[in-house]
């Protein structure tokens, strides 16, 4: 918190919260992932212990006390609990992000972490659909260990055809609030997605009408854990036919109609290759922290900020936090972290 109100009061471009792709390896081939151009790559060199202990440290010395712990698959690491471990004696914030496979193995390393992200896209046909035959069974039962064991958890589901249809929506609130669990959807900001499936994303007839639902669940009292700030701003985006604003755009775009993108400003990506990136929709611009270190890579990135604003939920979540929005701040302060 200190973090983000010294950048409010600065100005000056600070990491406050870094994604970090610990592991190249997933047990899970889902055909949407972002870093599915790293992922089980042979010739891509794995971090070691060390090596990403180093990078903690570059990580800390800019300033930054919030680390999102993402893959491949996070919990395949057998030194997961030590790299959670050293995080920790850092005194950082720790989010871990995980398809649920390996909970049950790893559930003393994520008694250490202050917020668990579960993957799970809906009930048992769609899920499997997306992430592989057999996988709804192994992700609730991921969900289950967790809650047993006091974990702050939340279900993350991908934003779909699929997914937002009655029946998997429905099954999403309900099992969620049967579980006391958070939900949140969040869009697929890969580029290329819609020729990867034709079927997958959403019209923008179907995404307003879907908002519309979301909204409606959270006022009746489900626990969906985006803000009405963010969900509004969504619903309400200000250019049709186009989900990024870039500078370009920016005379033809009413001065208060979007909140300004905080990724690549405040947040950002280290793939396990080692690049670094503002977010998904740049993924493969960035410099490696092998080459450069980290405070290099991260200030090389704002030359590469043409962008201005995001339509995708979960971008618009993570700006509205760190840009210290009241409304989205105290949503996240109840949510995420206590």
């Amino acid at each position: 918190m200190y973090g983000l109100i010294k950048k409010k009061i600065t100005g000056k471009r600070t990491p406050v919260r870094v994604s970090l792709l610990v592991t190249k390896y997933c047990n899970l081939e889902c055909f949407y992932c972002y870093a599915a151009d790293v992922l089980n790559v042979k010739e891509i060199p794995e971090f070691s212990l060390d090596e990403l202990k180093d990078l903690i440290d570059q990580i800390y010395d800019t300033g930054c006390r919030w680390v999102n712990i993402l893959g491949g698959e996070p919990l395949i690491r057998n030194d997961i609990e030590e790299i959670i471990d050293y995080i920790h004696s850092k005194g950082m914030f720790i989010e871990l992000t995980t398809n649920g496979y390996f909970v049950k193995r790893r559930i003393n390393a994520l008694k250490k972490i202050d917020h668990l992200a579960i993957s799970l896209d809906g009930n048992k046909e769609s899920n499997d659909k997306a992430r592989g035959e057999g996988s709804f069974e192994k992700i609730i039962d991921g969900i289950q260990c967790a809650v047993d064991n006091g974990i702050k958890v939340r279900v993350h589901a991908t934003l779909c055809k699929k997914t937002m249809q009655g029946e998997s929506f429905d099954f999403l609130v309900n099992y969620c609030k049967d579980m006391g669990v958070g939900l949140n959807y969040s869009e697929n900001g890969l580029p290329g997605i819609e020729k990867l499936d034709p079927d997958y994303l959403l019209s923008e007839e179907e995404a307003l009408n879907f908002y519309k639902d979301y909204e409606e669940m959270k006022a009746r009292g489900y626990p969906i854990v985006s803000s009405d700030v963010a969900v509004d701003y969504v619903s309400k985006w200000p250019l049709p036919g186009q989900t990024t604003i870039y500078k370009k755009d920016l005379p033809n775009v009413p001065k208060d109609s979007f909140y300004p993108c905080k990724l690549g400003r405040n947040q950002c990506f280290i793939s396990a290759d080692g690049n670094t990136y503002p977010c998904t929709k740049k993924w493969g611009t960035g410099k490696n922290v092998r080459d450069v270190g980290f405070k290099a890579a991260w200030e090389a990135m704002e030359d590469d900020l043409d962008c201005v604003a995001c339509k995708e939920l979960g971008t618009i979540e993570q700006s509205v936090i760190t840009g210290l929005q009241p409304k989205a701040l105290a949503n996240a302060v109840t949510n995420f972290m206590f």
